[in-house]
């Protein structure tokens, strides 16, 4: 009995012993991997999302969040350059054994409108920016991307991607994975021939929406209040009733590559069509309170009525105008565009996963034209073809003009030495921590910055790393474990 029982504490105490080892060799290896200085990356992230709850309720403009970057910088006397396209590099030269390791460039986008959003991937470029890791060349990048022109892409020094260099571009979205692919982009404009005419009406309406926040075009695209969308419903509505009625004035909110923000018409009409017409603006007002109060707080969708018969417009469009207006706003729409069992789903892909996205960015109206700008983007030139075509034959069934005015070729990265190696050091990175978040292989069903990077050098390796809010940080650590190892395992040991 004596010796079962010493037998078992000494097993006890072999388990214990064991246990310890294991949780020693747990705790040297996280050691060993932990190099992001979360004190860093906390106090850049915070100090954005508090500038986006102050009053001003985020940065006023392109130079406030640049100005706010390079202090931040000042303060922790770390250098960097701001070059004459508006991006702020911190480049880093090779340390000590790592002078042959491949250069290493991390790219953000700089966007004062997105970026209290974006709080947690520019504070984890930051910390990457700030680290004294040892390794081969680091360069961060804060790229100009204001109202989402991609200046900054376009403009960056050629001489910062090499053939050697590992491209990571780095951003924020609702999964974690990483693409080697993207949507090629197209720009196309719609040309209406205008006309004016002394205003046969004697009541007017006046329909103002405003507080809408912007953003980058993306799949989500179909659950964002779109201006544009809410000036073809009013038009169509009176189409629809056969109400003898014109367009006045129009503006749209154009914010550059992005969503449009605004709508102000003037449309002109007799007083007996007048109460049908402002019950259905109040039906929608309603229901776009009902679908968007909740995520857009400042939004407003009003209207007013002018019947005083000097503040009525002199001048309306002419019918044909507004009926050709009418009719391509209809037909050219805002949506993202699925892949259907019927057709050639690449590899990878899946029936109801988007293939595409048209969208129309602004409308410019003058007295001889009305022009619409629209941004297609798509999975490759088969599907991008279909959108646009479509597009085409509305446009031209008005008997209006259609041209493609830019086009930027799809992000295909067919190396994998980048993605592998990242997919590796993650995977040994989050296992030492215990963490459960994983990182999917996708294609982004969307254009992104990558196609401009890819331009500048078509031998560089360029990966796209999407992060959510809560993971930025692990991503952030584990690319300076990338940066460190280069595919050297033994860091993890």
């Amino acid at each position: 009995m004596g010796k079962t029982l010493s037998r078992y504490k000494i097993l006890i105490l072999v388990i214990i012993l064991i246990a310890a080892a294991a949780a020693g060799i747990s705790i040297y290896n996280s050691n060993r991997t932990a190099l992001l200085d979360k004190e860093a990356y906390s106090e850049m992230r915070t100090a954005i999302e508090d500038v986006g709850e102050s009053e001003e309720g985020g940065f006023a403009d392109q130079q406030a969040l640049s100005d706010f970057i390079k202090q931040w910088a000042d303060s922790h006397s770390l250098e960097y350059k701001e070059d004459k396209h508006g991006n702020i590099i911190f480049d880093k030269p090779a340390t000590g054994r790592k002078k042959n390791f491949s250069p290493t460039l991390i790219a953000v986008s700089m966007n004062y409108e997105t970026a209290v959003d974006n709080a947690r991937v520019l504070a984890a470029a930051a910390a990457i920016a700030i680290s004294d890791v040892e390794a081969g060349r680091r360069t961060v990048v804060f790229f100009n991307d204001e109202q989402g022109l991609a200046k900054g892409y376009k403009g960056i020094s050629k001489k910062l991607i090499s053939s050697k260099t590992k491209v990571i571009y780095l951003d924020k979205g609702s999964s974690n994975y990483i693409s080697t692919g993207s949507f090629q982009q197209r720009f196309s404009e719609v040309t209406i021939p205008a006309e004016r005419e002394e205003n046969p009406c004697d009541t007017a309406v006046r329909i103002s929406i405003t507080g809408i926040d912007s953003g980058v075009i993306g799949p989500g695209i179909n659950k964002r209040p779109d201006p544009i969308s809410a000036l073809s419903s009013l038009l169509s509505r009176l189409k629809s009733k056969s109400v003898d009625c014109r367009v006045a004035e129009v503006s749209i909110g154009n914010n550059g590559n992005m969503y449009p923000v605004s709508l102000d018409v003037t449309i002109v009409l007799n007083s007996y069509n007048l109460s049908s017409f402002t019950g259905y603006i109040d039906k929608r007002i309603k229901a776009w309170d009902k679908a968007y109060r909740d995520n857009y707080e400042d939004l407003k969708y009003e209207y007013e009525i002018i019947e005083d018969e000097e503040a009525m417009p002199e001048t309306v469009y002419t019918a044909e105008t507004t009926d050709k207006l009418t009719g391509i706003l209809y037909t050219v729409t805002s949506g993202s565009y699925k892949y259907s069992d019927s057709d050639a789903i690449p590899e990878g892909k899946e029936a109801g996963e988007v293939y595409g996205i048209n969208c129309l960015t602004g409308l410019y109206a003058a007295d001889d034209s009305i022009r619409i700008t629209v941004i297609t983007q798509g999975v490759n030139d088969r599907f991008t073809d279909r959108i646009a075509n479509d597009n085409k034959a509305a446009v031209e069934l008005y008997e209006c003009g259609y041209v493609q005015t830019d086009y930027t070729e799809a992000f295909i990265n067919e190396k994998d030495s980048l993605a592998r190696t990242f997919r590796s050091t993650y995977e040994n990175v989050t296992k030492n921590v215990a963490a459960d978040v994983s990182l999917e292989s996708e294609t982004d069903n969307f254009f992104t910055p990558c196609s401009y990077l890819a331009e500048k050098n078509g031998k560089a390796d360029i990966i796209h790393i999407r992060t959510k809010n809560s993971n930025a940080a692990r991503v952030a650590n584990v690319i300076l474990c990338y940066i460190k190892g280069k595919g050297n395992t033994s860091i993890f040991k």
